[in-house]
């Protein structure tokens, strides 16, 4: 399987996105709000988005080490 070298580098941020998009749709479902009134968990679809961008962010990769070498644990 050949995975093209973008989504090879971002897929901490795709996965992060996902799984935050099924947890805010399943949190708008069963626990939010039923009168439909609050704006973030009142849809389903709002809160997917919102929480998957949120997941997005959260899985960012952070600022890469000078030499592209990644840091070595402490023996």
């Amino acid at each position: 399987m050949n995975i093209p070298p973008r989504l090879r580098a971002h897929w901490r941020t795709l996965a992060g996105a996902a799984v935050g998009a099924v947890l805010g749709a399943a949190y708008a479902h069963f626990i939010g709000c039923r009168t439909g009134t609050c704006p973030l968990t009142g849809n389903v679809w709002t809160a997917a988005g919102f929480f998957g961008f949120t997941g997005a962010i959260v899985g960012l990769p952070g600022p890469r080490k000078p030499g592209g070498q990644p840091e070595q644990p402490a023996s």
